[in-house]
């Protein structure tokens, strides 16, 4: 049994309910108004009961279409269907003056013709709009406000960067004067990591909500839940809330790093500031650790440092479960991570360094008997 998450999102949006409920029952009253100027009380029952359910589907074809819509798309329907009424009613007008329709006759034949003309073009404009909206960011509605203030981008926060933890620690540390932004479909995925029925998935999901809690109580560090939905997976959605924000993307994410940057969204990824902070480890320094597993060449074994870097031994596979001293021979270091290669120290390089660790405390090394 999986203990109860230590952070949860609000389940209502109480401004979206209030809206409806108005939508609601303006819809009914609207309906009651109607059967009363008809002078028709008896049907007042059964108009309000056929307004009401409208209202019903109007709010169900917004939860389920408009809410997991982008602002793109649904800017693309209104303004083809604008652009689709105002080109059939250009083109009834010129047929108007083309050929009299003063009869009653010749009317019904151009009522006809600007309601198909109508529907024609008011389907055929946003069906274009969609398919091509990306093209069009000159039109008003595509065009990209930014803010007009000069203080920096809001920091986007993936889930990786949220469990990897040190961007908690670099916010205590005042590197960041931005304002954090964590998506709320960051915080429900964190909830189903903490949930999920694997030990590891669960000790990372409660890490990340333990680090997302200690980030929010930081004195100066200002986080943001913002409600937005955006469709897609969950990095499509960060991606389009780092569009929508102008903000920028913090991640540890490899292959998010790479899509982001395709698409013309800043990436801040944590390893590459580790790589920017850290000192590397150069060929000769001598280390010590412990042997964790098996490597995947022949004879390798691999241990990592205090900070998780992976240490790969050569000929370091029978000494599992052991505390070595090796010998670095070559340090890697990538924005996907930090990888070293090492191998066993000699028994005189092993003297050696117990020497030098002996003489550092002042203490002279043992006389042989």
């Amino acid at each position: 049994m999986t203990e109860p998450s230590r952070f949860e999102t609000p389940n209502l949006d109480l401004p979206l309910l209030t809206l409806r409920a108005i939508f609601f029952a303006s819809s009914m009253g609207l309906a009651l108004y109607l059967t009363q100027q008809a002078e028709r009380p008896e049907a007042a029952f059964g108009a309000m009961l056929v307004a009401g359910l409208l209202a019903m589907l109007v709010i169900l074809a917004d939860a389920l279409a408009v809410a997991r819509s982008n602002i793109a798309t649904v800017s693309a329907i209104v303004f083809g269907l604008l652009v689709g009424f105002l080109t059939a009613q250009l083109f009834v007008g010129i047929v108007s003056l083309l050929v009299n329709f003063d009869d009653p006759q010749s009317q019904d034949v151009l009522n006809g013709i600007r309601l198909a003309t109508t529907l024609i073009f008011c389907y055929l404009g946003p069906a274009y709009l969609l398919r091509t909206k990306d093209d069009f960011r000159f039109i008003v509605p595509y065009v990209e406000f930014r803010p007009q203030s000069k203080g920096p981008r809001p920091l986007v926060l993936d889930t990786s960067a949220i469990i990897d933890g040190r961007v908690v620690e670099l916010a205590a540390a005042g590197v960041f004067d931005a304002p954090f932004v964590v998506h709320r479909a960051v915080v429900e995925e964190l909830q189903r990591i903490a949930d999920a029925a694997d030990k590891n998935r669960r000790v990372r999901g409660r890490r990340g909500l333990d680090k997302l809690r200690e980030l929010q109580s930081l004195p100066g560090v200002e986080v943001e839940l913002p409600q937005a939905t955006f469709g897609g997976e969950v990095d499509r959605q960060l991606l389009e809330l780092a569009k929508a924000r102008a903000g920028r993307l913090v991640t540890v994410d490899y292959n998010l790093q790479k899509v982001a940057e395709l698409e013309g969204v800043p990436v801040l990824n944590l390893n590459e500031v580790a790589r920017a902070t850290q000192p590397e480890h150069l060929p000769g320094d001598r280390l010590e650790l412990k042997i964790v597993r098996p490597g995947e060449g022949a004879r390798q074994g691999v241990g990592y440092l205090d900070d998780g870097t992976m240490v790969v031994v050569a000929e370091g596979r029978e000494l599992k479960g052991q505390e070595v001293a090796v010998v670095v021979t070559k340090a890697i270091q990538s924005s996907a991570g930090r990888m070293v290669f090492a191998r066993l120290a000699s028994p005189e390089e092993v003297a050696t360094q117990d020497e030098g660790r002996n003489a550092s405390k002042g203490t002279p090394p043992e006389e042989e008997s």
